[in-house]
């Protein structure tokens, strides 16, 4: 985890560093382009219910290398719509109390696919430097898979709706190819009522909304 979260913290680096590069570049309105990226997932928690004979007090997501990429549309200087494709394996580490369980620190293997699209507002004066806010939401897809004590392989998955709030930049370093630095978090309605993260057992929640957050570089190319 300690190497994912020193090449998020590189990848941050790099990208401020690229920022200050001067280039030139010309702003054209109704650009597509398209992004593909890599950085850090950062998983959140979910609270399990029911748990006291289990001794189970938290479900955590850990950090993992996600990657993806981006297709958008800038309609002009100040707004633009953007889709999203994001993949990262994270682990669940199932967390006890002050006693010892059967389930404690047990792993289970997470596979999270996101689906989302966003309006994007630039602000800046200048085309070869820009900053933007990101707003907007899709779809979650989320799935866990573990073999129990006995040897059987269990699984669940589950899609579900999402928010999500994001803040970045770009530096164009020529007019058609420019590096984004974007970080974002995103709320995905877990419904609380399902239970769908299995390993001995099904473990069920009564979190609402799970948050994660994700910081990635990439590269963008300008079709137009």
């Amino acid at each position: 985890m300690s190497v994912i979260r020193s090449a998020a913290a590189v990848a941050a680096l790099a990208g401020l560093t690229l920022f200050a590069t001067p280039a030139h570049a010309q702003y054209s309105e109704g650009e597509f382009w398209i992004t593909p990226f890599a950085g850090a997932y950062f998983g959140g928690s979910f609270t399990p219910t029911a748990s006291t004979l289990y001794n189970v007090t938290k479900l955590d997501v850990g950090t993992s290398f996600t990657f993806g990429a981006r297709l958008g549309y800038k309609f002009n200087q100040s707004v633009g719509l953007v889709f999203e494709y994001a993949h990262a394996d994270p682990k669940m580490t199932v967390k006890c109390g002050g006693l010892t369980g059967t389930y404690c620190n047990q792993e289970i293997d997470l596979s999270s696919n996101i689906y989302e699209g966003t309006f994007n507002f630039y602000f800046g004066n200048t085309p070869e430097m820009q900053g933007y806010i990101a707003i907007g939401g899709g779809a979650a897809s989320m799935s866990g898979s573990g073999v129990d004590s006995l040897g059987a392989e269990r699984s669940g998955s589950s899609t579900q709706f999402s928010t999500v709030f994001g803040l970045g930049g770009t530096k164009m370093l020529n007019e058609k190819v420019g590096v984004v630095l974007d970080g974002r978090y995103r709320w995905v309605n877990v419904n609380g009522a399902d239970s769908y993260y299995c390993y001995y057992y099904c473990y069920a929640y009564d979190t609402s909304w799970y948050g994660s957050g994700e910081i990635t570089l990439g590269i963008k190319y300008k079709f137009k």
